[in-house]
């Protein structure tokens, strides 16, 4: 089975990283590069109920990549956007970026000893963290409950 995940970045930035992993194993780790990519995460499905998690990670971001005026109102920013999320030919995209708290962040990037914020994803990601799509298997069963 295919999952896929289409990121798109907004700035080239060669010390900020996006890593994609599989149930904590990693899939691939690519430097922020401007455009969209389309991410793909090959996964088993299974007959007995195992739980299964996808992560997008954002890691290097410092509060340099971040310009703010006299103010303190963001002039520029790099970031990423998950713009399409599907698993097995069928879009989910908004199972995850309608305000899911799945987005899991120290709420600074320059704070790194602050305590993990569980926030809703909307898509968004602009701190160093993760987002965590999660789902189990088998996959027709995970589709049902979501659809009931």
């Amino acid at each position: 089975m295919i999952a896929s995940l289409l990121i798109e970045c907004t700035q080239d930035a060669p010390d900020i990283f996006l890593d994609i992993c599989l149930n904590d194993k990693l899939i691939t780790s690519n430097p922020f590069t401007i455009g969209k990519i389309d991410y793909i995460v090959e996964f088993t499905d299974t007959d007995a109920k195992t739980e299964q998690s996808i992560k997008i990670s954002m890691r290097g971001k410092t509060a340099t990549h971040t310009k703010i005026d006299e103010e303190q109102n963001i002039v520029s920013d790099i970031y990423a956007m998950v713009h399409k999320i599907v698993i097995d030919e069928i879009e989910v995209t908004e199972l995850y970026t309608q305000g899911t708290k799945c987005y899991y962040h120290i709420g600074s990037n320059s704070n790194k000893n602050g305590p993990i914020l569980a926030d809703e994803f909307y898509g968004y990601m602009g701190m160093n963290g993760n987002v965590l799509l999660n789902f189990y298997t088998p996959l027709w069963h995970w589709f049902n409950s979501k659809c009931s």
